[in-house]
Formats: C-alpha cells, sequence, structure tokens
C-alpha cells in the first residue's frame, strides 16, 4: 500500500500542490495591487507626490467634466441636441434626457410621449404614455421611473414583432386611431432628422 492510498498524500504531490496555491496567490495579490492601488497605502509618500494610474487620471477628468457641465449642456453631444429639441417642444421630458438616453427604445418612447400626451405636458402621475390605460393606469414617482417603465414595455411589444407606430397602435391604444401613427411616425421622423 503507497502512501497516497494510506490517506497520506506524497510528498511530491504536496509540493506540487503548494506550488500551485502559492503561484495563484500571488497571482490573485498581482491582479489585486493592479485593480485596487488604494488598497495598499504609499506610505511616507504625500499625496501630491503619489503617481497616478491611467485609469485615475481618467476617472478625475470625467469628475470634473461631469461637475463643471452636464453632457445635455455640451454643444454638439447627443444629449444636447437633444435637449433642445425637447425645450423647443416645451417638453417636461428636457430635463430627462440623460434618463432618456440610457433607453435603447428612446425615440419610440418619445414619439409615444407626443401620440399620448403632447410630449408630457398633460399627464397623470408622471405617466406620459397611456401606460394601464384607463382601468389600470400606472403612477410613477418621477417622469424618470416613467421612461424605464415605458421602456420595458416598448422592449416588449418589439420582441413580440410590433417594432412599429403602425404595428403597435391596436395594441397601445386599443382601437384604431390612425392619428396616434402620424402623431409617433412624425416625431420619429423629426428625430431621425437631427442626426441622434
Amino acid at each position: 500500500m503507497t502512501a497516497f492510498q494510506a490517506g497520506v498524500p506524497s510528498a511530491k504531490l504536496d509540493l506540487s500542490s503548494l506550488s500551485e496555491h502559492i503561484l495563484t496567490y500571488v497571482a490573485l495579490l498581482a491582479v489585486s495591487l493592479w485593480i485596487f492601488p488604494q488598497a495598499v497605502s504609499a506610505q511616507g509618500i504625500p499625496a501630491q507626490e503619489k503617481p497616478q494610474l491611467a485609469f485615475e487620471i481618467k476617472r478625475q477628468i470625467i469628475k470634473e467634466v461631469s461637475e463643471s457641465q452636464f453632457a445635455r449642456d455640451l454643444p454638439g453631444t447627443k444629449a444636447y441636441i437633444l435637449k433642445s429639441y425637447l425645450v423647443s417642444k416645451d417638453s417636461p421630458l428636457a430635463d430627462y434626457v440623460e434618463t432618456l438616453l440610457m433607453q435603447p427604445n428612446w425615440k419610440t418612447i418619445v414619439a409615444v410621449s407626443h401620440a399620448e400626451s403632447n410630449m408630457c405636458k398633460r399627464h397623470l402621475g408622471n405617466n406620459c404614455w397611456g401606460i394601464g390605460g384607463a382601468q389600470n393606469h400606472r403612477y410613477y414617482k418621477s417622469f424618470a421611473d416613467g421612461i424605464v417603465d415605458a421602456n420595458e414595455l416598448i422592449q416588449k411589444y418589439q420582441d413580440s414583432g410590433l417594432n412599429t407606430p403602425k404595428k403597435m397602435m391596436l395594441r397601445w391604444v386599443g382601437w384604431n386611431n390612425q392619428s396616434w401613427i402620424v402623431a409617433n411616425n412624425q416625431i420619429l421622423s423629426q428625430l431621425n432628422s437631427l442626426g441622434i
């Protein structure tokens, strides 16, 4: 009976296993130090003399830009163009361009808001999209919550093949409303012409 069979690992097995564990530990430690340099304090070095890693510098630049000016206020950005458009329509959604642009279906969200509530100028409970209909009308704490929910609903429609205003109309509105299709298509066309 060998030592291994008796329940005692051989010396050779212990050394290879131990060396694998040590290498794994060293690799994890190196990666941790690289990813989380702040975890290792550079004691004795004043803060202004500590070297900065590239991603720390980039993070600082982003922080400074976001603190000094919102993206929606930087001319030429997608957020700026969309905000300008929504302001020209006197839409309360102008204050939510960042939330809108985070949604994959943001153009449809804006278009439906126009067809349902004149771009949120007339709404009930921050619901500019008529979500829930008259019987189960949904109320939201903010337009941002409504935007996210509208995106999820629109995505469900698109996933089931209802990917144009004409295809969505009967299910969204509940009856044949050609002006709803026209209103949606008008806004989608305008948004596309902005190049965003």
